[in-house]
């Protein structure tokens, strides 16, 4: 049987990396991971909105450096796949980021791009952004990181 297969936010590496309130269910799905439970597809964008949040928010040069080769080290280890998104994600994305409307505001096309991505792999995106999972919802393969239940 094959593994369940999820896209990570790149919140979802900040509720570790932060010590927020979801932290042990981001751990839990890394460790899912790591015990091969689970399967981890991550765009490569993910790598460059996590560097810009640390880059903002730690001056410890060390420990942003740290942050990094961790999530490297989960890729080279085969513990998460990371890819860059082709242009079948990217016009999924497109289609995706083009719902919505004024009042409501329409989703973000990095999200879009990360759920994109889940849609075409028949994955499911985690992500804390709730207000992008109650404008995309209609599209599937998107859940709360809060939702999550570890694998035994």
């Amino acid at each position: 049987m094959a593994n369940e297969i999820y896209v990570l936010d790149a919140n979802v590496f900040l509720e570790y990396i932060y010590n927020r309130p979801l932290q042990d269910k981001a751990k839990n799905i890394v460790k899912d991971a790591i015990l091969e439970r689970i399967d981890i597809i991550l765009p490569s964008l993910v790598l460059d909105e996590i560097t810009e949040v640390l880059c903002g928010n730690i001056n410890d040069m060390g420990e942003v450096d740290s942050h990094l080769r961790y999530i490297e080290k989960l890729a080279k280890e085969g513990v998460v796949k990371i890819v860059v998104p082709n242009t079948d994600v990217r016009m999924k994305a497109i289609e995706i980021a083009r719902t919505g409307h004024k009042k409501s505001g329409y989703p973000e096309f990095t999200d879009c791009l990360y759920h994109s991505l889940a849609i075409l792999n028949n994955a499911v995106f985690i992500t804390n952004d709730k207000r992008h999972i109650s404008k995309v919802k209609s599209f599937g393969h998107i859940s709360e990181l809060s939702q999550y239940q570890e694998r035994n």
